[in-house]
């Protein structure tokens, strides 16, 4: 027993909880383990639509993202595009092309991505002829000859500065030519250098039996990059690619063998499912003399018909919207707008998609 008179013992001090983390905490110590990717969902994969475009390969840009390993995309991107150029007595290019441009990727390792893409495209008059025309008058934009045509028709032919003509009635539908796509990061990048990502793509050509395409292998190696811009919701994209086509006269039409592409491009994420995207690009001629620059002409005669004064440079802005309302679902909206030569790239284009990954 107790013994009188003696303090009773000291009850054992409480143990004090461990405070939770704060989720703010548990965030910023996921983020030192694993700091935010170099990319966000990147720029509006589109290529080249013009109608003397489609007969070989063009590069696009793209994300330097790889699916990781085991991952598995679907996709399907719609396009449809205006082209149209005019001469007087020398070259009618009038066209309207639909594309269903299916995807498959996968991820092989945990940088390397295998990708398959195949078109299948409609050719035709169209209707998209009105539109424009009322898009550039309220704009003010010049209408390059437009009331010389009629309107939504199909016609694809004229002659060169040298003499040599060429026709492509190659119209309808059907399956264009496969591409297919190896990619390996070559980095993720960090807080004070880009992410890179290597891109070897082949054109292989299936569509030849339907639209008199190129009958051989075209090689494209490109570079796609990309850097968050330090804590401002806004991702920089950079893509550079060099392309050689096996072909370097289709139906009488002159075209250059090795040809250079370069994009610069900006995402703004509006919010966690939804990014603002925009690049531009840039690629060296198509044509060796079609678009060639007629010579100045005397003082006082009226300017040639041909008004091309940019070096008959590729050169296109593409623009809209990428959301991801689900994971792994990604569903794209935007546009295509020729820049600075409107006879050698198509004139508009509309653009939707959507893919999954699982």
């Amino acid at each position: 027993g107790a013994q009188e008179g003696a303090p009773p013992p000291e009850a054992p001090a409480p143990r004090q909880a461990t405070p939770p983390p704060s989720p703010g905490a548990a965030d910023a110590g996921a983020a030192e383990a694993a700091p935010a990717p170099q990319w966000g969902r990147g720029p509006l994969e589109v290529r080249d639509p013009f109608i003397l475009a489609l007969a070989r390969l063009s590069p696009w840009a793209r994300s330097p993202e790889v699916l990781a390993h085991g991952q598995v995309e679907l996709g399907l991107r719609g396009l449809w595009s205006n082209s149209h150029a005019f001469a007087q007595d020398r070259l009618v290019l009038d066209a309207e092309v639909r594309q269903a441009i299916p995807w498959v990727r996968v991820g092989l390792l945990d940088r390397l991505e295998l990708g398959l893409t195949l078109p299948y495209e409609w050719r035709g008059g169209g209707a998209l002829d009105g539109f424009i025309e009322g898009f550039h008058d309220a704009f003010g934009l010049p209408q390059q000859q437009r009331d010389r045509r009629p309107r939504d028709r199909y016609r694809v032919d004229g002659v060169d500065r040298r003499g040599a003509t060429f026709r492509w009635p190659h119209r309808g539908y059907g399956l264009s030519d496969l591409v297919v796509e190896a990619r390996g990061q070559l980095t993720a990048g960090g807080p004070r250098w880009p992410a890179v990502t290597a891109t070897l793509r082949l054109r292989l050509p299936t569509g030849r039996p339907k639209f008199d395409l190129s009958d051989g292998v075209d090689v494209s190696l490109a570079l796609d990059l990309s850097k968050r811009l330090g804590d401002l919701p806004l991702v920089a994209y950079g893509s550079f690619a060099w392309t050689h086509h096996a072909r370097a006269r289709l139906d009488g039409l002159r075209l250059t063998r090795d040809r250079l592409f370069g994009a610069l491009g900006l995402e703004w994420v509006l919010a966690p499912w939804a990014s603002f995207v925009v690049h531009t690009w840039l690629e060296t001629r198509r044509e060796t003399r079609l678009f060639a620059d007629a010579p100045a002409p005397p003082f006082g005669t009226p300017p040639p018909q041909v008004d091309i004064t940019y070096g008959n440079y590729v050169s296109y802005i593409a623009f809209g919207f990428r959301f991801a309302p689900t994971e792994g679902l990604g569903v794209d909206l935007g546009a295509l707008q020729n820049l600075l030569d409107p006879d050698t790239t198509a004139d508009f284009t509309w653009l939707a998609g959507v893919s999954y990954r699982f």
